[in-house]
């Protein structure tokens, strides 16, 4: 890992880091902050940068990280906020028994081939500072995750949606195709495409609920399970969508609908 973490481009991309930190203290250190931090209503975490500097510090410092997500947040204390100025502080600090308990959710091509503990001490190494300084209390749950495994786990998720939207469920399939037609989209300029990593699912469903139903009506409802992940970009399109009734189903149709 030496030669991948060298200390000359990190120490390069972390300056930046420092600049960007700065500009979050003065929002972090403004009145309506203030406010929020003597109501108790507010917390390090929920600082409006801080969970971008999280993301910000994990993409610096390990290699290849394709997404981050922060799933939950919760706090150990009673989320008093000390507004505070600094490189570190970013303006947001609470005291150590204070800190955030973060969720997160890596996903990076390094991870291949290490263990679950050597990855999650990359991430532990990537935020040391903020779980040394109380910032972050821990990070519970933490999940490191390969290109590969990412995938995979997204498309359960997607079909477990998928089944908690449409009523009635005998069959759900979600292919990946995607094949890049996303970053083409996104970088060209034509406004195509959301994400540069936005991704094509072949879906078959086949349930009762769609009898009666046009295909649009039908291409609605699984839509619609699927909403925040399209108005995003992270879903780029849905080609072949193929919705059928059980008697569509059984009787071989395969393809409409």
């Amino acid at each position: 890992f030496g030669s991948r973490h060298s200390l000359g481009w990190v120490g390069v991309l972390v300056a930046g880091l420092h600049v960007a930190m700065a500009t979050a203290a003065m929002d972090c250190a403004s009145p309506t902050w203030r406010k929020r931090a003597r109501d108790d209503t507010a917390s390090w975490s929920s600082c409006p940068h801080a969970q971008e500097r999280v993301r910000e510090r994990l993409r610096v410092r390990i290699p290849g990280v394709l997404s981050v997500k922060i799933e939950d947040v919760e706090f150990a204390g009673d989320n008093t906020v000390v507004v505070a100025s600094g490189p570190t502080s970013a303006g947001c600090v609470t005291a150590r028994r204070q800190g955030a308990r973060l969720r997160l959710e890596v996903v990076s091509g390094a991870f291949e081939g290490l263990r679950p503990l050597d990855r999650q001490r990359l991430v532990h190494a990537a935020l040391r500072e903020e779980l040394a300084s109380g910032a972050i209390d821990a990070l519970p749950q933490l999940k490191t995750l390969t290109p590969g495994q990412w995938r995979r786990h997204q498309l359960a998720q997607f079909e477990e949606r998928l089944r908690s939207v449409v009523s009635g469920v005998e069959h759900a399939e979600i292919v990946d195709l995607t094949d890049g037609h996303a970053a083409g989209g996104f970088y060209d300029g034509s406004g195509r495409s959301l994400d540069p990593r936005g991704l094509e699912l072949q879906v078959t469903v086949v349930s009762a609920a769609f009898e009666g139903l046009r295909p649009l009506a039908r291409h609605q409802i699984v839509q619609e399970a699927f909403g925040p992940e399209i108005l995003s970009g992270a879903i780029h399109a849905l080609p072949h969508l193929r919705t059928l009734t059980p008697a569509q189903w059984q009787g071989g149709l395969g393809k409409g609908g």
